[in-house]
């Protein structure tokens, strides 16, 4: 009882998209959704009666819209069957936030987007910046995106892998993906996007530059240790991050800061080759960039020896 009460309060919080259309939920009270360690969620049917979904939840960490940046996410439906979406808008310090988007030939403004796609269906959410800057989006706005995903069943569920991509075209040539960090291990294909020691490896020099954001989902504020190592394996550079808020403990609220490497550690930083360690006391969520002259790509990720957060 105390399990089912969680998950229908979560599923309150959240909302859900709409169920007018493609069918992503199931009628059947005994939905089962541990197959893949997902969660139920009660649904409200436009209809008057009651559905019953599996969820599972994950945040972007860090997204820019507006100024010279785009953020889009992408996504379509399994084969096996409908699902519903919802993306939920933070700020910086992982309070909600109005943002204005496009889908299609859909404009929405909100700090929520939802909608539903049948199976195999594709969908791209364009973020065009906060509903405040409209409608010309002069400033950049960065916070996180939290994603639900609800389906009809558990299976349907684990193969579901939305990306985001940041494009600052026409003014300067990038175009950077990253995934999607998993509240926790859903399936072989959702790993859990927690952990206490991330790190990635990338260059470093006079024109190239490594760059990261971090996602703090705890109920306190934290602070980061940033450590470089050579090409020998030698702890060439330490640093430490400002204070990071963090959000409520649910619902995808959270604080995120985006940082370059050489403004924490400064000139210690060895020209080539070098591998970024990022680690505090609780988990978090980070992704890593290499920017080089005019070039940009997004840095594998690994959680670095540290067992995933459950």
């Amino acid at each position: 009882m105390r399990h089912s009460l969680i998950f229908l309060v979560a599923a309150a919080l959240y909302g859900q998209p709409p169920t007018t259309g493609a069918q992503w939920w199931s009628t059947n009270p005994n939905l089962d959704c541990t197959a893949f360690h997902s969660l139920v969620h009660e649904v409200s049917l436009a209809s008057g009666g009651q559905g019953f979904a599996c969820g599972v939840t994950g945040t972007f960490v860090w997204s820019a819209a507006g100024g010279n940046w785009k953020t889009s996410i992408r996504l379509s439906a399994p084969a096996s069957g409908a699902i519903g979406v919802e993306y939920l808008f933070f700020d910086q310090d992982g309070k909600r936030i109005s943002l204005d988007s496009v889908s299609g030939s859909s404009r929405a403004s909100g700090n929520t987007v939802s909608f539903a796609l049948n199976a195999n269906q594709a969908s791209e959410v364009e973020f065009l910046g906060a509903t405040s800057d409209g409608p010309h989006y002069p400033k950049t706005q960065t916070g996180s995106v939290f994603a639900v995903l609800l389906c009809p069943d558990s299976a349907t569920c684990a193969t579901v892998l939305p990306q985001l991509i940041y494009s600052a075209a026409p003014m300067t040539p990038w175009l950077l993906t990253v995934p999607v960090a998993w509240d926790s291990s859903f399936s072989f294909l959702q790993p859990s996007g927690l952990a206490s020691r991330w790190s990635a490896t990338g260059t470093y020099s006079a024109t190239d530059q490594i760059s990261f954001a971090i996602y703090n989902p705890g109920t306190a504020p934290a602070a980061y240790t940033v450590r470089v190592y050579d090409d020998s394996g030698k702890l060439a550079a330490q640093g430490s991050t400002p204070s990071i808020p963090g959000g409520n403990g649910s619902n995808g609220a959270g604080g995120t800061r985006g940082f370059l490497l050489s403004d924490l550690v400064g000139t210690a930083i060895p020209a080539g080759v070098v591998k970024v360690t990022i680690e505090g006391d609780h988990p978090a969520s980070v992704i890593f960039l290499q920017f080089s002259g005019e070039s940009a790509v997004s840095l594998h990720a690994t959680q670095d020896g540290v067992t995933p957060s459950s």
